[in-house]
């Protein structure tokens, strides 16, 4: 067994970039027999390293500190209106997850589109309405002030007070003698509320309470109950003052949003997304571990403008998803969960567009008779691994996970969560590191200032669950999935780059060899961002 301390200045390293995963394989080499099974004391070593490095790498973690900085409910949106960071006061304010939508905050698409109209014309913040889940058409809105951040294409939008911290609660109490329930009465004025509502929230009749408002309002020697409000509204908002004006919003922003959704199958949560052109022709979308599931911009546009209705559904593990039960087989786990949120649309038939690993549950959904697919266009597949040579000619940093988890499920697992810890040091813009880093075209293509936007919208549909979904992926991938391709009449049509070193083009001929009427197309000078760099073209 590795020296304890030796093992945590590795994990650190390893992490950090400063050594490479092959480095701990190395030193856990003697652990390695073990199929399944973790040694107790080393697993714990190992998990008491990694706490500390994640509870570190997110408290650097840019999105992460837009929204922490804050002392009132905060969240972050990217320009497709969701969710990609939020505090613990929004999470509770709204009952929301990152990786949520506009629903979630009850604004509209019209709402959002008059709200980004603000920041491009003018810069500074700007206000929008929210409403919490449950409120009915009479409810009080809640009131976000929103501005934007340029270097992360990001809107911050902060809660006007509903509350206030302690310190200002113990202040109102010391400065102006106002006892707890007139400290909550005037919270609840700051949020706009009648004395009618005062009293239905406290169960207390509206006499008493308009009897408490005359007390404080002589203790604050304010005349009337707009002015109290909004004394306690300007105190608790100088807690959090905004120390920037924000950005101005480029006019030619994106205009393409998509809408976030979620089904629960069987009590795990399945979250979808919809883009492109309602009621048009139906396009099923299955991403993969690199792109997103319709985070660039591109993809929406192109989609509006070809009049297709496209339909994303976050796969196990990603984004919203919840991973698969242990019990289930992961394949068809993800083919029943696409098969329940093509069910609540009533759509029954479908083209696939699947990108790299996605293409094996695309191909296994061809085999169920609840969904008629009329093809398959699959993009920078790689076929079923029949040699090892498949894998060696990989990227040293990309192969090292299908290694793992051909042989140790526990190894993957902790190479993931270091993966992640990487990605989240390098953070929003800078994440795709992990994947491309030193692989041409594809590192140049993805540093593009044009595809920015999506890179950091992606972000967190892939750190949200730590990794979770390429461990999926990982199962799947090693799995003989081989006998999916020898369907008779198989409609697919595989795209790929020349230059693509996840997988050389000579190992195409895996496919052809099990299936020789396979269509395959190739892309001259593309890699594996041929995803985003030719989207048109898909």
């Amino acid at each position: 067994m590795p020296d304890k301390q030796n093992l945590k200045e590795l994990v650190s390293a390893v992490a950090a970039r400063k050594a490479e995963f092959a480095d701990l394989i190395v030193a856990l080499a003697p652990d390695l027999s073990s199929q399944a099974i973790l040694p107790t004391e080393l697993a714990l070593e190992l998990s008491t390293a990694l706490h500390d490095l994640e509870e570190r790498a997110t408290g650097h973690d840019p999105l992460y500190k837009l929204v922490n900085d804050h002392t009132a409910p905060a969240l972050a949106l990217n320009e497709s209106g969701q969710v990609v960071a939020l505090n613990v006061g929004a999470a509770q304010l709204f009952d929301m997850q990152s990786g949520d939508g506009l629903v979630a905050l009850g604004i509209s698409p019209e709402a959002f589109h008059q709200f980004k109209e603000r920041l491009a014309t003018a810069q500074g913040p700007t206000l929008l309405k929210a409403y919490r889940k449950g409120s009915d058409e009479h409810a009080l809105p809640l009131i976000l002030v929103g501005m934007y951040h340029q270097k992360l294409k990001t809107f911050v939008l902060n809660a006007l007070q509903q509350h206030w911290p302690e310190s200002i609660d113990l202040a109102f109490a010391d400065v102006f003698g106002l006892s707890a329930s007139e400290r909550h009465i005037l919270a609840l004025l700051s949020r706009g509320c009648s004395s009618e509502e005062i009293a239905g929230e406290r169960g207390s009749s509206v006499a008493t309470v308009r009897q408490q408002i005359k007390s404080l309002l002589q203790k604050l020697g304010a005349k009337s109950q707009v002015q109290a409000a909004t004394m306690a509204a300007s105190a608790a908002t100088a807690m959090d003052t905004v120390t920037t004006k924000g950005d101005l919003l480029s006019v030619h922003y994106d205009n393409y949003p998509m809408s976030i959704h979620e089904l629960f199958r069987e009590q795990r949560q399945i979250g979808w997304r919809r883009f492109g052109k309602p009621g048009g022709r139906p396009v099923l979308f299955l991403h993969g571990p690199s792109f997103g599931a319709g985070d660039f911009p591109d993809e929406r546009r192109l989609a509006a403008q070809f009049g297709l209705d496209v339909i994303a559904v976050e796969r196990a593990g990603y984004g919203r998803t919840e991973p698969s039960d242990k019990t289930e087989d992961p394949l068809e786990s993800q083919c029943h969960d696409i098969l329940a949120v093509l069910g609540s649309l009533s759509i029954s038939k479908v083209t696939i567009l699947s990108h790299e690993v996605a293409l094996i549950p695309a191909l296994a959904l061809m085999q169920h008779s609840g969904i008629q697919i009329n093809g398959v266009v699959s993009v920078s597949a790689a076929p079923p691994f029949k040699e090892l040579e498949q894998i060696n000619a990989m990227p040293a940093h990309q192969a090292i996970f299908i290694q793992a988890a051909r042989h140790a499920p526990w190894l993957a697992r902790l190479l993931i969560r270091l993966l992640i810890l990487r990605m989240r040091k390098l953070g929003p813009e800078q994440w795709p590191k992990v994947i491309f880093e030193g692989v041409e075209p594809d590192e140049h293509v993805i540093r593009k200032n044009s595809l920015k936007q999506g890179v950091v919208a992606a972000y967190g549909f892939y750190v949200n669950q730590l990794g979770a979904g390429y461990l999926e992926d990982l199962r799947i991938m090693i799995q003989d999935w081989g006998h999916l391709l020898e369907t008779p009449n198989l409609t697919l049509k595989l795209i790929h780059g020349s230059e693509n070193a996840s997988t050389p083009v000579s190992h195409l001929n895996i496919f052809r060899d099990i299936n020789p009427d396979l269509s395959i197309e190739l892309i001259k000078g593309e890699g594996l961002t041929l995803a985003v760099s030719q989207t048109e073209r898909l």
